[in-house]
């Protein structure tokens, strides 16, 4: 990329010692951004594990998707100082659950879909009062009470029964519940061993 630059750089220098009027010789590149003075910390319990352990096929449904026990994992969120922050979720699997808000499982035999999990705020606290859950499918510009946390949307935290609007945290905890299904048994390949590869990266986002 920098040797394209310079070379660009080059080139408008060139055509500007020409003795032709040339429209448009230039554009302005513009880069903003902020440097928040505090800094937010997440922490998953249990090392952000939801371990389902061995499962046979046999028990798993042959017409329709298989539920297994949700799990809970606690999440906590500590910053320096009170800070309107945002959960950014990412799917490290994308593509590989049959709804687009769930989160996937990976993909068997090439290109067959396991299943996929999907995650809830639960009795979110901060700073030892209790909150509501909030998301936003516009990066930010609106919000709507929700305890889903979606690969498609951010999350937040409001103050519980206010408006709809992301509240400043020091220190927060919440229960994630983290609810997994696998695929109709009947649409996949189970001869051999299958492992559920669900992946995901939960990043604190500054507004």
């Amino acid at each position: 990329m920098i040797k394209q630059y310079f070379a660009a750089l080059s080139a408008t220098a060139l055509i500007g010692v020409a003795p032709y009027a040339l429209a448009a010789s230039s554009t302005d590149l513009t880069v903003t951004g902020a440097i928040t003075p505090s800094a937010c910390t997440p922490t998953l319990s249990g090392g952000g594990i939801v371990d389902h352990g061995k499962l046979s096929a046999k028990d798993l449904n042959q017409d329709k998707p298989t539920t297994l026990p949700w799990q809970t994992l606690q999440l906590t969120v500590s910053c320096d100082a009170a800070t309107a922050f945002r959960l950014l979720p990412t799917d490290n699997r994308s593509g590989t659950s049959d709804d687009n808000n769930d989160f996937g499982l990976g993909f068997i035999n090439g290109d067959r879909k396991l299943g996929g999990y999907v995650v809830r705020i639960r009795t979110p606290i901060a700073d030892g009062v209790a909150v509501q859950s909030l998301s936003s499918a516009t990066n930010g510009n609106t919000w709507f009470a929700s305890p889903v946390v979606s690969p498609n949307q951010l999350s937040a935290f409001g103050a519980a029964g206010g408006p709809t609007t992301p509240i400043a945290i020091k220190d927060l905890l919440a229960d994630l519940r983290v609810s997994t299904q696998i695929a109709r048994a009947d649409s996949l390949d189970l001869t051999n061993e299958v492992a559920l590869d669900g992946s995901a990266t939960i990043t604190i986002a500054y507004p």
